[in-house]
């Protein structure tokens, strides 16, 4: 009878954590780096997420599986492409700006997607919608941070949040 009783909690403590296993995702987060120097004139934007979460957001958007972390390759490079355009939009001076589509590589367990938007004249406002992968879970926190000539500012974005205006008429 004991032997059964201990194989009984064993049993429960591995299938406990096994479940805890499958299920744990501690966080779903991006990350959003926009930097501006006046001397270049160009905005830098980085956008640092997990693979497998934008891979799940993709292929709800676009209905095809990718692996991004194995294989970098245009058509990925497409969807990634398509996919953030979709659901970021740039502002700046109230007037919306293209972006350009660099790339993208994996840092170890991150993916780092890489855009800039070039001959930009120095502005008073820069506005940031973005909605990035919130169909794909509500938890989502998207964390934008703004450096411009040096100076930052950081807001956080949670669903349904979308828009975040930073100001730089007094700086």
């Amino acid at each position: 009878m004991m032997i059964f009783v201990t194989m009984k909690w064993k049993s429960l403590l591995i299938l406990f954590v096994a479940c805890m296993h499958l299920s744990w995702h501690p966080f779903y987060v991006s990350v959003m780096e926009v930097e501006y120097q006046s001397k270049t004139k160009e905005v830098g934007i980085s956008i640092k997420t997990f693979p497998d979460d934008m891979e799940e957001a993709i292929r709800k958007y676009a209905g095809k599986k990718i692996d991004i972390a194995k294989k970098e390759n245009a058509e990925n490079g497409k969807l990634l492409e398509s996919y953030i355009k979709q659901h970021i939009t740039f502002t700046i001076d109230k007037k919306q700006k293209a972006y350009t589509f660099l790339g993208y590589e994996i840092d170890k367990e991150a993916l780092w997607i890489y855009f800039s938007i070039a001959n930009q004249k120095r502005f008073q406002q820069l506005q940031i919608a973005t909605d990035l992968m919130y169909e794909y879970k509500s938890e989502q926190t998207n964390i934008v941070h703004v450096r411009v000539d040096g100076k930052e500012k950081s807001y956080r974005l949670l669903m349904p949040e979308k828009n975040v205006l930073f100001n730089y008429s007094g700086d």
